[in-house]
Formats: C-alpha cells, structure tokens, sequence
C-alpha cells in the first residue's frame, strides 16, 4: 500500500512539472504575438502621423492640400509685384516706429545732435566747395583749401569793417568767431542714471510732468528735459532727461495720455560748470523722481543703484577733472 502511494505521489509531482512547462511555452508564444501584432501597429500608426504631421526637425513638410496652377501663377505674379514695389519705395523716408524699450548699451550722447548741428557742418561743406577762378580746389589738399577758404572770410570781414569807419585789430575778428561760431564738442565721460518704474507697472505722463517741474528741469533741445545752470531755464545744461522709450522724447501735448516704464539721466563731461557740482545735483533729483513717483533707483546697468555705485560715479568725475587739467597743463 505504501509503495502505491510513493507511486502516485511522484506521478504527481511530474505532472504539475509538465504542466509548469507547458504553460509556460503558451506564455512565451502568446508575448511573441503580442511583439508581432503591436510592431506591426506601430508602423501603421506611425505612416499615419507622418502624413498628417512630419512637421518635425527630423520629417517632411505637412502637405495640406493642392492648388490649382492657375492659382499657383497668380499667388507668383503676387510675389514678384510685391518685390518690385518694395525696391521702388525702398528709398522712402521712414515713418517713426512705435515706441520701444530703449536701449541703453547704445552711447547716450546720441540724444544730443541737433538738426543746427547738421546744418552747420552741411554749410561749412558748401563753403569749401566752390572754385576759385580758374583753381580747382578738391585738388588741393585739405588743409590748404580750408585755409585759404578761411582767409578769404578773414579779408572779406575786416574789409566790411573798414568800409564801415571801424578801427579793425586782429583781436575783434578773433572775438567776433568765438562769439558768433557755437562748436559742438563731443563728450567725453557720459554718467548714467535710471529712474524705473515697478515690474509691469508705468509713470502716468501728468505725473511724470508735475515731478520734473517740480525739480526744475525744463522740455527744450531736442524735446528732451535738462536741468540749467539758472532756475529760470537759461544758462549752459547740466544735465538732461530723457524717455526711456525710443525715440526718448517728450510731447508736453499728449502727456495726458503719456506713459513710460522710466527715464534716464545723464550727465555728458565736459560742461560750463562744476562737474562734481551737476553730477551731485543729478543723483539728488534722480533720487526725489524715485521717491515721487514710487519708482526704483538704477544705475547705466539698470541694476538697483547703491550708495556705494554713487560715489563710484563721483570718482569717475573727479578722475575725468584731473585729466582734463592735466591735458590743460
């Protein structure tokens, strides 16, 4: 009897052994066809997409439909009109783009030229230019023809004083250039600072106006506000003032309607007057505009501006000064 039972027993245990490995055979076929079934789905799906949208880096352009060639020549002759109409008015004077953040990596003594600047040097060009008899002066050199360009004026102006019963000197012609003649002289040290308003807000334009009023500066050259060496507006510019937003000007008619994320100051070196003097003045008003209109102080960088980034400024003027006078000396 117990030897019936060891034989069933191990009978047993090798059928569930066969039957294991059974199904496990079924398992393994049936994941094979699954692999086959979802590769062969994959490749459907994916010549599908790519017709509907190989817009990828990696794929075609998306074909959305077929024109016509009769549409296809009109949308060409299209085209090329367009073209030609754009090289014919190429050379038009441009209409003055909306306002835009203005970019202060560009130099600031750009703001300065003046059209009687422009003219000036235009006029000086004309006055070089004629010949003089049968002399053609282009072919002289440079110096020479602006030199006997000069002498010319020079006799003409002590003839017209002589005919006039004057006692003419070489010292009143000399005064009379330097009072007369305004040069324009390029700066040479350029200070910057920012007055800006808070992150996604603006300066209101009748606000903006009362706070530069309030601070004595005056809309004059080049629609830009500048502080004078007079409280009433007259004398050499200190300082100026200017829009943040390209072209940086102002319209005392539309401030009503007026709004700017903020306004530069600068000071441009040389000025008829102390340096150190203007440069503290322009920190003061930057300072008060801030404190107004609840904007933020920045220096050239538009980064927040310090008391320690003041006084950097303070020595860059008194460094510039001591050049100067020694270039003078």
């Amino acid at each position: 009897m117990k030897d019936w039972l060891s034989v069933i027993l191990v009978l047993l245990i090798i059928g569930v052994f066969l039957d294991g490995i059974r199904r496990m055979r079924l398992a393994k076929k049936a994941n094979i066809k699954l692999s086959k079934n979802a590769k062969k789905a994959d490749l459907v799906s994916g010549a599908a997409d790519g017709a509907r949208s190989s817009e990828f880096p990696s794929g075609g352009a998306r074909v959305v439909e077929h024109r016509d060639e009769d549409v296809a020549e009109d949308l060409n002759k299209a085209v090329r009109q367009n073209y030609q109409g754009s090289r014919q008015t190429r050379g038009a004077p441009r209409r003055i783009p909306e306002q835009v953040s203005l970019n202060l990596e560009e130099s600031v003594p750009m703001l300065m030229d003046s059209v009687e600047l422009e003219e000036a040097q235009e006029d000086n060009k004309q006055a070089i230019e004629p010949q003089v008899g049968s002399m053609n002066v282009a072919s002289l050199p440079a110096e020479s023809a602006e030199g006997d360009v000069r002498s010319a004026e020079h006799e003409a102006v002590i003839s017209e004083m002589s005919d006039s019963g004057e006692n003419v000197t070489q010292a009143d012609y000399d005064d009379r250039d330097d009072s007369d003649e305004e040069i324009y002289v390029e700066p040479d040290e350029v200070l910057v600072m920012n007055v800006m308003a808070k992150s996604g807000t603006c300066f209101p334009g009748e606000g903006l106006l009362n706070t530069l009023m309030d601070q004595g500066l005056k809309l004059g050259e080049m629609d830009i506000f500048h502080r004078h060496r007079n409280n009433d507006g007259d004398g050499a510019i200190l300082f100026s003032l200017a829009n943040m937003v390209v072209p940086g000007t102002f319209n005392l008619a539309q401030m009503a309607d007026f709004q700017t994320p903020g306004v530069s100051l600068f000071l441009s070196l040389p000025i008829k007057g102390d340096s150190l003097d203007a440069y503290n003045d322009m920190a003061t008003t930057a300072r008060a505009i801030a404190e107004s209109l609840g904007g933020e102080l920045k220096d050239e960088n538009r980064s927040v501006m310090t008391q320690q980034t003041i006084e950097h400024g303070r020595q860059r003027v008194i460094e510039y000064e001591r050049k100067r006078k020694l270039v003078r000396a």
